[in-house]
């Protein structure tokens, strides 16, 4: 007997037995079916992540002044990050293309007459923060060189800000109010998530005149940049970090990160839980092998009198074992395939009912399926299959044609 003929007598088989097949395959499914299914979702969410990032630029690098680390004695000499910082990183750093300032100023209530905002979040921004943030307006325009320049009291807000102050969408040309500043609205961002988060509670306004003419001080946030084209966000990162160890003497009291940096640890935890939890679901595929050798032992006994027959007509021990090992593997690969196409049902019905919700993005949860480790997924059952039904095959091939005939 051929493998071909030996794989249509094993779906003959499971035609013939349907609920004791099923009940034998049901660990293969289930370990399939798990390991499939929490890949897809680990896929899902780092598809998630970097579609978030994406919306930032991957690309941008973040300069940040570490008082709270184990050097924040040695930072004192230092004071913090400072406008001049940002005309140094660009003078001192070929690679880069772009640099801008961020401050944030402390949370306050901001107001329009008697309608109030609460918890807004304000940050004083140059010229050249909407282009490192690749943000768009909805109306208005954006915050200039000469807005900087002038300290001029104007502000882009958010869609919330706008709703909540400005009942009647039109809030241009308009002011808002906080503790010792009033502002007018030039212009009113569109709305971005990001991880939950969203600019539409952000308020922003030309640095100089937060600094100069408000808050006080020339200190700031973080400095975001980005390299020029074709040059790697790695290379830029190690320019800047050099820099900046220069400035202060290497003193370690600047970190220097990028969102692809970031991303990459993501990546990574989210690579590694769903390998460890995929690990752990195949343990299933062990017990499903259980089963289909326990099954497999029952066949042989049924059939010991085929068995005989078979060599009593000639057949030799490796058809009888080729035979054997190939229903078990036919009916390992079955149980996979059949749980493949579970999970992928799954991935469906959550990636719509992720949408439904518009969580954890308007867009749902992305589930895409996983054709390489779908494939490997597959294999390996019927490689399952193979090792637990090569016991009761062996079994068949030792059996003696006079004994196996006078069997009852």
């Amino acid at each position: 007997m051929s493998v071909f003929q030996s794989i249509f007598v094993a779906l003959d088989m499971l035609r013939l037995h349907k609920l004791r097949a099923f009940l034998t395959m049901l660990g293969v499914i289930i370990g399939v079916m798990s390991v499939t299914l929490i890949i897809m979702i680990s896929s899902g969410f780092q598809a998630f992540m970097s579609s978030q990032f994406e919306k930032l630029g991957s690309d941008t690098i973040m300069v940040m002044f570490d008082n709270w680390g184990p050097n924040s004695e040695k930072s004192k000499s230092i004071g913090g990050l400072k406008m001049p910082d940002v005309k140094y990183l660009t003078d001192r750093v070929p690679s880069l293309d772009v640099a801008t300032p961020l401050f944030q100023a402390a949370a306050q209530p901001v107001t329009n007459g008697d309608l109030v905002v609460t918890n807004p979040k304000i940050y004083g921004v140059d010229q050249n923060f909407s282009v490192m943030n690749r943000s768009e307006l909805t109306e208005g325009r954006d915050i200039t060189a000469e807005d900087v320049k002038n300290r001029t009291n104007v502000a882009v807000i958010g869609d919330e800000i706008r709703d909540r102050l400005f009942p009647d969408k039109h809030s241009l040309g308009r002011y808002i109010s906080m503790k010792g500043i009033t502002l007018e609205v030039i212009g009113v961002a569109k709305r971005r998530d990001f991880l939950g988060d969203s600019n539409a509670r952000d308020i922003m306004t030309p640095l100089s005149t937060a600094q100069d003419k408000w808050v006080g001080g020339d200190n700031l946030m973080m400095i975001m940049t980005r390299p020029k084209p074709g040059v790697k966000v790695d290379k830029a990162m190690e320019d800047v970090w050099e820099a900046m160890m220069l400035k202060s003497g290497n003193k370690r009291i600047y970190r220097v990160e990028s969102n692809e940096s970031i991303l990459g640890v993501f990546g990574q935890i989210f690579g590694v839980a769903g390998a460890v939890l995929a690990a752990i679901a195949a343990l299933s595929l062990l017990v499903g092998g259980i089963g289909i050798m326990n099954i497999m032992l029952v066949s042989v006994t049924e059939r010991t009198r085929e068995i005989g027959l078979r060599k009593a007509l000639g057949a030799k021990r490796a058809s009888i074992l080729t035979q054997f090992v190939v229903e078990a593997a036919t009916l390992s690969l079955v149980g996979g395939l059949i749980g493949m196409g579970i999970a992928y049902s799954l991935g469906l019905v959550i990636t719509m009912v992720s949408a439904q919700m518009q969580k954890p993005s308007p867009e749902g949860l992305p589930m895409p399926f996983p054709l390489p480790a779908a494939i490997a997924a597959a294999i390996f059952s019927a490689f399952i299959g193979v090792v637990f039904g090569l016991y009761p095959a062996m079994s068949a091939a030792r059996l003696d044609p006079i004994e196996a005939l006078r069997r009852e």
